[in-house]
């Protein structure tokens, strides 16, 4: 089995508007995609890993939202606010927000151990907000 990646550019897609936005470790994936394209306009993480190693952060030239839980036992809100501090210090746009009394996966209404509906709400509220500024 092989594993497929594709690019597909449309001739009518404005390329400095676009943002990348994921989920777990499709979060982890929209911050590699920030690394590596500089031309990325926005990228929003929902718990994903944040990078740690300062060549990495210091290639994300897009402006970053994060979503994260405080109480998340795979992404630690320590790694997530030095990551944030490495982006300030980096003179990069950054905007974190830690979730008191939500967990890995807050936002997947499917998961109702983890799942915490007024921080969703919130989450989302932030992202299309964010997104919609960034991408104008």
């Amino acid at each position: 089995m092989a594993a497929f990646a594709y690019l597909y550019t449309r001739k009518d897609v404005d390329h400095d508007h676009i943002g990348a936005i994921g989920w777990d470790m499709g979060g982890g994936y929209a911050l590699k995609l920030a690394m590596y394209q500089p031309r990325l306009a926005a990228c929003v993480v929902n718990y994903g890993t944040p990078p740690t190693d300062p060549n990495d952060i210091q290639q994300i030239l897009a402006p970053v939202l994060g979503n994260f839980g405080a109480l998340d036992k795979g992404v630690l809100p320590g790694d997530v606010q030095m990551f944030e501090k490495a982006m300030k210090n980096m003179q990069r746009r950054v905007d974190i927000k830690i979730y008191e009394g939500a967990g890995h996966g807050f936002e997947n209404s499917d998961n109702k151990d983890t799942y915490r509906p007024e921080a969703a709400a919130d989450a989302w509220g932030r992202s299309i907000a964010f997104l919609n500024k960034s991408l104008k």
